[in-house]
């Protein structure tokens, strides 16, 4: 009998199921000695029919969960983590033995650590995406924040040494090499970004001309999901603050769908700019298909990834690489440390209007372009999928 592995991701929204394409895409162009079945929420299918689609096989399974339980878990899901915890668990419990699975993954284990640790096990074992530690390059300030990271720290480590864990894919490298060398444990496993690049039938000339940005000025992108961690307040606050002659040098490109909230601040300081600044500002309030994604990069001179205290990795970094365009951050967590090296970009402290006017005004060289290639074909799909497929 063929071993029925499931795959577990209820969050439609965001990089998620960009993570779940790549995987199920790579498994089909291979030969594994397995099927899939793919466990998402009912949403998962209105938001995106054509992954559904592509991926129609007899080795892929697509299920839903009840629309009762998909209430139940966005309820729990605003609540707090713990609670969030336990109902995936239960959820995961209850169609493990619905589909008769003789494994189970998880695509964002992060939430079920205490579920693990707490509850009663699986009927089957488990392995997932971890993709938020905090062990290395995260400092801890304040007394709160030493004590919530000594918390997560120790949760991870008893996570991560459970019997009831069968592994874990890690997408900080950073924290996995410590892991193997501190907590003595060979279930962790370094996991690449998944990144693929498309390419556009479209010239940048042509892509430049349907979004308006006006010739002989230097584009500056945000992409994404555009809530208050994207850091745009910050950015908008900077861009107001160049001069008007400078400004006319300088397009912001801001792509994506909008958090509510962030879009009436933004609009708000839009207004009060205007009429001091001549620094053009586009926006394209959507959601961009993943094949779809690679034109905006292509077509800026800078990415724009200023994220508040930002935990954890981003495609961002990885499509700018790939795009051969130099990326922005601060100096903090993985991200901050990936950017210096692997000289991907430009690191941000408290002068961000001060560095967005040297690039306005001065043509220099920012990051290594051999080092970004690099970067970029490590963190390629199929090495992402391979890596998990292979030690399923």
């Amino acid at each position: 009998m063929t071993k029925n592995i499931l795959i577990f991701e209820p969050d439609a929204s965001g990089h998620h199921s960009g993570y779940l394409y790549h995987l199920i895409i790579n498994f089909l162009s291979a030969n594994y000695p397995y099927n899939l079945t793919v466990l998402v929420a009912p949403d998962f299918f209105e938001q995106h029919p054509q992954i559904i689609e592509e991926t129609t096989s007899p080795k892929v399974k697509w299920i839903a969960f009840s629309d009762s339980e998909f209430s139940a878990w966005k309820i729990t899901k605003s609540q707090n983590v713990t609670k969030r915890a336990f109902f995936e668990w239960d959820l995961l419990r209850k169609y493990i033995t619905e589909t008769n699975a003789s494994y189970a993954f998880s695509m964002y284990i992060d939430y079920l650590q205490i579920a693990l640790l707490t509850q009663k096990a699986l009927p089957c074992p488990v392995s997932g995406i971890l993709f938020r530690p905090t062990l290395v390059n995260y400092p801890a300030h304040s007394l709160k924040e030493r004590l919530n990271t000594f918390r997560k720290n120790l949760t991870l480590k008893l996570f991560v040494k459970s019997k009831k864990l069968d592994s874990l894919f890690n997408l900080d490298p950073f924290a996995t090499d410590y892991i193997k060398q501190n907590w003595e444990t060979n279930k962790v496993i370094f996991l690449p970004d998944p990144v693929q690049v498309y390419s556009s039938t479209k010239s940048v000339e042509e892509i430049k001309k349907e979004l308006g940005i006006e010739e002989n000025r230097k584009v500056f992108l945000i992409f994404g999901f555009l809530d208050s961690r994207k850091g745009i307040s910050e950015v908008m606050e900077a861009v107001g603050k160049i001069s008007k002659e400078k400004s006319q040098k300088g397009t912001l490109l801001i792509v994506g769908p909008w958090e509510e909230s962030e879009k009436i601040k933004f609009d708000k300081k839009l207004k009060e700019i205007k009429g001091t600044s001549d620094f053009q500002i586009i926006t394209k309030n959507t959601f961009i298909a993943d094949h779809d994604i690679q034109p905006y990069f292509e077509v800026s001179d800078y990415i724009l990834a200023l994220y508040d205290k930002h935990i954890g990795m981003s495609a961002i970094t990885v499509r700018a690489a790939a795009a051969q365009k130099p990326l922005l951050t601060y100096n903090f967590g993985l991200m901050g440390k990936i950017v210096t090296e692997n000289e991907l970009g430009l690191i941000v402290n408290n002068d961000l209007t001060e560095k967005l006017e040297m690039l306005l005004t001065q043509n220099i060289n920012v990051g290594n372009k051999h080092k970004m290639k690099q970067y970029a074909e490590l963190n390629r799909a199929e090495n992402y999928a391979k890596v998990i497929l292979d030690n399923l």
